[in-house]
């Protein structure tokens, strides 16, 4: 009786361990062979509209629009043949890959994700058992490619994959309430996302590096406006770009933000925080004299420059932009205190920008130094640095030598429009003093004289203040430099000596001309000249003529 028992007992256990084991498979399967068809359940209906995206100004750069998907449940539907042919004509889609999907051993399959609403009807009208429509949103981008790598985009499951979509994700995909709508289906829109960005400048902002991106050959271009009192970002843009509503046509190359993702050894850009440090404690003078013969030595490393500029002042030295002189100059400061000065204006961390991917940069520690690190970095080598690091930096200059943390949301709105999360403007701490700021911004007013290298990038009627740089790109395979390669930049004050807004631009390897000088202060100028009077900057000579009409 007992051994009948037992026996009994292992069959029963023998038939446990099978149906369980034929679940463990079923789940394996579902997990890691369908997931590219089960995206979602069609019984739970995709009502959940993205939030909008706004430039400041309440300009809708991202939106949701009604569309439908069409997934069916093959083994409800009886002549497979037929209704391949039907739902292929109506798609205006190979009818072979429907009949591939809808013969299929799964639950359901999606047909098509988002269709165009022209096909909608045409479905409607087929009548085909097992065949269906989903009502979801597709997301729209009005504007095409503008502010593409800051605004992202999300796919077909209604997540963000990159930008604002992807940072932003959990404010602008609504959460799943008990909240009705007239179909019955839960529905709720998801937050409006407003930013500190404007349209017009961003339009303004592309169309000129489209031109240059035609006329220079650079490999890429990239340009940023922030203002300097708030850190708000006015424009962020790169060449190439891509169209954000046919994401998926375009290379990772376009797609990237480079202006937060890519750092590169800066240049003669990076001339004026280290201008900064010294100025600031007091080791340099800008009438301090120092002689150039055209090149000079450093730990048994000979350094170029680029000509033979005699005697000449601090001033002079930036002005021209002379490596001998700069170089001379850091001789005053030992390397632990040039470091902390550094990194006070930010470089080798993130801002913390509200986009993902942002890289730190490099700035290493005073101990990795070698006896030439300190003369290299005095001209912009053996130290990188993003655009948006870069453009943060030169606003503390701008902005009294008060570092605020770069911004490019301003609030999260709730669907009825009230505030649900304000960004205001942050403090990050004091890189230098007031009155350094204010006699570096002097200083740099002469880069754009007829003797300094920036003279292309002058705006009548305005004094502005700014600085060329052209670094050679580190060969990351072999070491060294890269032959006949450069990075070029420009950074520029405007207006000063109370600076509103600070332009970075920056070419990754132009053809022909290669100097910041020639490349990318042609740009600064042409997108001054457009957004200085629409943000109500007034020309030096307003100002002058303000200040006497007052006396």
């Amino acid at each position: 009786m007992e051994a009948g028992l037992i026996r009994r007992f292992k069959i029963v256990l023998v038939i446990i361990a099978f149906i369980f084991s034929i679940l463990v498979l079923r789940v394996l399967k579902l997990t890691f062979f369908q997931k590219d068809l089960i995206l979602t359940s069609p019984d739970e209906p995709a009502y959940r509209e993205r939030g909008l995206i706004l430039d400041r100004n309440g300009e809708r750069l991202a939106l949701s629009l009604e569309t439908y998907s069409v997934y069916a449940r093959p083994k409800e539907i009886e002549n497979r043949g037929e209704a391949s042919r039907l739902i292929g004509g109506a798609l205006e889609t190979d009818p072979q890959k429907i009949y591939s999907l809808i013969t299929r051993r799964k639950s359901f399959v999606w047909l098509q994700r988002q269709v165009d609403v022209r096909y909608v009807k045409n479905l409607e009208g087929l009548d085909i058992k097992g065949v269906y429509l989903e009502k979801e949103y597709k997301r729209l981008y009005p504007h095409g490619k503008l502010l593409c790598h800051v605004l992202g985009f999300s796919g077909v499951d209604n997540r963000g994959l990159e930008g604002i979509e992807y940072e932003f994700n959990d404010f602008l995909l609504p959460k799943k309430t008990g909240l009705k709508n007239a179909a019955g289906s839960a529905q709720e829109r998801g937050y409006t996302v407003v930013l500190t960005a404007d349209r017009f400048i961003q339009e303004v902002v592309e169309e000129e590096l489209e031109r240059a991106w035609k006329q220079t050959g650079a490999r890429h271009i990239s340009a940023v406006i922030m203002e300097s009192s708030t850190g708000e970002i006015l424009a962020l843009a790169n060449k190439p770009d891509y169209d954000l509503n046919t994401f998926g046509r375009y290379p990772e190359d376009f797609i990237r933000n480079r202006v937060i993702t890519d750092s590169y050894e800066p240049g003669s850009t990076f001339k004026i925080f280290v201008a900064a440090a010294l100025l600031d404690r007091g080791l340099v003078a800008e009438t301090d004299t120092f002689v150039c013969r055209g090149s000079v030595t450093v730990a048994d490393v000979t350094i170029r420059d680029t000509g033979v500029h005699g005697t000449v002042s601090y001033r002079q030295v930036l002005e021209r932009s002379c490596n001998v002189g700069m170089i001379e100059s850091v001789r005053r400061i030992d390397k632990a205190a040039l470091f902390e000065n550094l990194r006070s204006f930010g470089f080798g961390s993130p801002t913390g920008i509200d986009l993902p991917g942002e890289a730190k940069g490099i700035l290493r520690p005073p101990s990795e130094w070698s006896g030439l690190s300190k003369y290299a970095m005095a001209i912009g080598q053996e130290v990188s640095a993003t655009p948006l690091q870069l453009v943060t930096a030169a606003c503390a200059i701008a902005n009294n030598g008060l570092m605020m943390q770069p911004r490019i949301v301003r609030r999260i709105e709730r669907p009825d429009g009230s505030v649900a999360k304000e960004y205001p403007p942050l403090k990050v701490r004091n890189a230098i003093g007031e009155k350094t700021s204010a006699r570096l911004l002097r200083i740099l007013t002469g880069v754009l004289s007829e003797k300094g290298t920036g003279y292309r990038a002058r705006v009548d009627g305005y004094t502005i203040g700014g600085k060329t740089g052209t670094a050679q790109i580190a060969d990351t395979k072999k070491g060294g430099y890269l032959e006949n390669q450069f990075f070029a930049s420009f950074v520029g004050f405007v207006p000063v000596p109370k600076p509103r807004i600070v332009i970075l631009v920056t070419l990754d390897r132009p053809t022909g001309e290669v100097y910041g000088g020639s490349t990318a202060a042609p740009i600064f100028k042409n997108i001054v000249e457009r957004v200085a009077p629409y943000l109500n900057i007034l020309s030096s000579y307003s100002e002058i003529y303000i200040l006497e009409h007052d006396r």
